[in-house]
């Protein structure tokens, strides 16, 4: 029985929790929480002196890949999130409207 849980893959839980990236002057960070419906609801925040953005928005996880999407008005926003040995790394499709050109929601976040 403990060989054949060794063999599965990780749980998708394993993406709940608290990440962070950046620096002082540039700082990234995302909570993921599990949805009663299976999703995960993923808030994202960047800030730094010459921008702001947010992202609120929920989906599914396909092996060990998080696709998250958030609406706003006619912009759809989508980060896509795999877990790595330390957190989890984020790329992002479409999100200019979400943050403006001067920052990002991409990057390789850590757990905290």
């Amino acid at each position: 029985m403990a060989l054949a849980a060794a063999l599965l893959p990780a749980s998708a839980s394993a993406f709940e929790g608290r990440y962070v990236a950046g620096s002082k002057s540039y700082s990234q960070d995302i909570e993921i929480k599990k949805s009663s419906d299976g999703s995960y609801n993923v808030r994202a925040s960047v800030a730094s002196q010459a921008c702001t953005g947010d992202f609120d928005g929920a989906g599914p996880v396909a092996g060990d890949v998080l696709r998250a999407t958030a609406v706003m008005e006619a912009d759809k926003c989508t980060l896509i999130l795999r877990r790595t040995k330390k957190g989890v790394s984020v790329e992002e499709e479409n999100c200019l409207p979400f943050h403006g050109v001067a920052c990002d929601f991409t990057g390789d976040y850590r757990k905290r």
